[in-house]
């Protein structure tokens, strides 16, 4: 019955992408793992690359690169996810939806 429970999400993470540890290449994987903790499996990633921000963020950041994750995943997944992404430095600001 566990499956039934599934459901779908659209994360879309803004990352910094200052300095080496800032490039999508480095933040895909480490992200799907992070995901994968969260009980939420990937289907599908879309890297939206660099944008703007309309204003700066308190940490002097002025664009970040975005990344869009399509999960599956239980009811729980969003917030178990949330939390996990705060702790992470480099993550700068997180919506999740439901599909």
């Amino acid at each position: 019955n566990h499956l039934m429970n599934k459901k779908n999400y659209l994360a879309t993470i803004v990352f910094d992408p200052r300095g080496s540890d800032g490039t999508s290449d480095e933040m895909i994987p480490k992200l799907s793992e992070i995901i994968r903790q969260s009980d939420g499996e990937v289907t599908k990633v879309e890297n939206q690359g660099n944008h703007d921000f309309s204003y700066p963020q308190k940490n002097g950041l002025s664009s970040g690169t975005f990344l869009q994750f399509e999960i599956s995943g239980l009811p729980t997944t969003p917030d178990t996810l949330k939390k996990k992404l705060k702790l992470e430095k480099k993550v700068d600001r997180v919506l999740i939806e439901s599909l």
